[in-house]
């Protein structure tokens, strides 16, 4: 016990040298937690930049595709590993749709394409993009994926969209119109999924993969084996890897090799990667050797349930499951069937938090 009139020893921990600060915020990983740093005190968050470069991607939350009656902008966002919902105020969304998500960004658009633009809702910054006109009503633009080259502060980062079976374009900030890859609804009919990587385009079709880089074409037949089930793209640290989703659960991943411009099999022990995959897009990879709590060589699924009407005592909502590859066995990891807010119209998106 401290004597009486006796000197207590306090730490002044609000003023450690400034890159004593900054060194212990370069250990912290999670964009909350970084969040949180900052916010201790006001020498913490000079010391701290506001959007650091050193945190890993992050993990994913689902952003619920839930409107509010009143039209006040707010959109819903579950922290799965937190447990917990964040509410963001967005005005920037009234009116608006989110067609998409990546590395942080959400799509927005106007109804008849005449408005698009990329919103951080962490940072509230906002790009312009070309407007859509011309081609809007001939396809579901919800089916529709984001890709960027590289970050967008780069002036030639390439902003690369794909319309499921439709079309594939992109365009550069600044830009006043996008330009068509892949344009003729016949000639695309088959067409599953498309993305940019290392500056390739990648079109990914039942029986094939065509590969365009700056210099030539690859075709890499698939297996019979690969043919008749459903496919797609993912991005991650190593770069393209595709997808397939067997019946019963079962999930097969494959990595493009860029020395042999050929996508190899990888199995359930040789590679610590987590996979996200949803209903929309994005699905994307993440090496679970940067978080603790992310199981390895695994798939996390998003998906929207909706009772049948003789079960209507079942609520709808939304549900995240997870599964080894190639084992079919999966467990529940949130469940939000019973937020009645929630009953799903379209399925949720997975959004990866992001400060850039």
């Amino acid at each position: 016990m401290q004597k009486k009139g006796a000197l207590v020893d306090f730490r002044d921990w609000a003023h450690l040298p400034p890159e004593i600060v900054e060194s212990i915020s370069e250990k912290v990983k999670s964009i909350t937690d970084f969040a949180r740093f900052r916010a201790v005190c006001s020498p913490w968050r000079s010391a701290t930049p506001p959007k650091p470069l050193h945190l890993p991607p992050q993990l994913p939350w689902l952003m619920l595709q839930y409107h509010s009656d009143d039209g006040n902008g707010i959109r819903f966002f579950y922290d799965v590993w937190e447990s917990k919902m964040r509410e963001l105020h967005l005005p920037e969304i009234i009116g608006m749709t989110c067609s998409g998500s990546y590395r942080g960004w959400l799509l927005l658009t106007t109804t008849c394409g005449g408005h698009v633009f990329l919103l951080n809702p962490l940072t509230r910054d906002r790009i312009q993009l070309p407007p859509f006109t011309g081609f809007w009503d001939t396809f579901d633009f919800g089916k529709s994926k984001v890709t960027f080259s590289t970050d967008l502060t780069d002036p030639n980062c390439l902003i690369m969209i794909f319309i499921e079976r439709y079309q594939v374009m992109y365009c550069r900030v600044g830009d006043l119109s996008w330009t068509t890859v892949y344009g003729h609804l016949n000639s695309v009919a088959e067409l599953a999924d498309a993305t940019y990587c290392n500056g390739r385009f990648y079109f990914l079709y039942e029986k094939k993969i065509k590969v365009i880089g700056p210099n030539k074409a690859v075709v890499i037949v698939l297996p019979q084996e690969l043919r008749a089930v459903s496919k797609c793209f993912l991005e991650g640290k190593s770069g393209v890897y595709v997808l397939a989703i067997h019946p019963k659960g079962k999930f097969e991943l494959y990595q493009f090799q860029e020395q042999t411009m050929q996508f190899k099999h990888i199995t359930e022990t040789s590679d610590n990667t987590a996979i996200f995959y949803g209903d929309c897009f994005p699905r994307f990879a993440v090496c679970s050797d940067d978080w603790d709590s992310l199981d390895g060589d695994s798939v996390y699924v998003e998906y929207q349930c909706i009772p049948y009407a003789w079960k209507r005592a079942v609520r709808s909502g939304y549900s995240k499951y997870s599964a080894k590859w190639a084992e079919g066995k999966k467990f529940v990891m949130c469940n939000l069937v019973k937020e009645p807010r929630f009953r799903p119209v379209e399925p949720a998106m997975w959004f990866q938090p992001s400060f850039h």
